[in-house]
């Protein structure tokens, strides 16, 4: 089964549509939701398009799904303030904490989903357990960005989320857009413990740590029934599921969720027996020892 309903950004057009309008964004401020058009020749395209298709088939970084409980995690895309305070919230509720996925250019800036968190909320966020990982510094398309720039975009986000963090640097990575091609896969997979990506699908079996698989939790295109379909799923399989988020209020964007239906997909996961984790400590539970990229650190459980 797939995840209910998906609403992930189409593949090969790079671009969403919402109630019949495609949504073309400005870049004047970080991050956005629509893929930049960028203007190709056919050939340059039609690589692009296989690089993509191979990154998500080939399974690059396996690690074999040996949990003795079904998992989930919630993670947060941009960080919307919303997301890091009435989500927040929900999470502690539960005992739970969340994974956000932080783009540092943006921080405090209006966006769709709302304001931005900034660099305060942030820090409040980590010192209550929260997992900070990394989403490019200015939100950035990775597959059609240069590997300097690239490189450069993660050492700059890391510095900037270092500072958010006091100790280390980010573990865990999501693509924005959801985009990616087989080189920035590989790439990104070797800086960075895990990549989430908006595939749409519960991780069983054996993953791809270079493509977690994730279920978009948004009011426009999930409703309980949905959340309750794909947390059945993960309990049947024995898997992990990824919940991903933007801003959680009562009159959510088109990409976020309400507090209710938040809190119901909590409330469901726990009853279904699911253990609570974030993306970090769902690595932990899933290995038993994690070794992080580019460094000599190691906890076990």
């Amino acid at each position: 089964m797939r995840c209910p309903n998906p609403c992930f950004l189409q593949e090969l057009t790079g671009a969403r549509r919402c109630r019949g309008r495609l949504l073309t964004l400005s870049h004047d401020f970080a991050p956005q939701f629509a893929l930049p058009r960028a203007e190709q020749a056919l050939p340059t395209r039609a690589f692009g398009k296989l690089s993509r298709l191979l990154a998500r088939r080939i399974v690059s970084k396996k690690l074999p799904v040996t949990n003795a409980r079904p998992l989930v995690s919630f993670s947060f895309d941009d960080a919307p303030e919303s997301a890091c305070t009435t989500g927040a919230a929900l999470l502690e509720e539960h005992r739970a904490r969340g994974t956000y996925y932080i783009s540092g250019g943006g921080c405090g800036a209006i966006g769709y989903c709302g304001r931005l968190a900034s660099a305060e909320v942030l820090q409040a966020l980590a010192a209550n357990g929260h997992e900070i990982g990394c989403h490019t510094y200015s939100h950035v398309a990775v597959a059609r960005v240069g590997r300097q720039k690239l490189a450069a975009e993660v050492e700059r986000n890391g510095a900037f989320l270092r500072g958010i963090q006091r100790v280390r640097a980010p573990y865990n990575f999501a693509y924005p857009y959801g985009e990616f091609s087989f080189g920035t896969k590989l790439y990104l997979q070797g800086k960075f413990d895990s990549c989430r990506s908006l595939r749409p699908g519960v991780n069983a079996g054996s993953v791809d740590l270079g493509a977690l698989k994730s279920c978009e939790l948004q009011n426009a295109s999930t409703g309980r029934r949905a959340v309750s379909e794909i947390i059945a799923e993960t309990v049947r399989s024995n898997g992990w599921l990824i919940f991903a988020c933007h801003d959680v209020a009562a009159e959510p964007s088109r990409f976020g969720v309400t507090p209710d239906l938040f809190a119901f997909a909590l409330k469901t996961a726990r009853e279904a027996g699911c253990h609570l984790a974030s993306v970090r400590d769902a690595l932990v539970i899933l290995r038993g020892r994690v070794v992080y990229p580019d460094a000599e650190e190691s906890f076990s459980i």
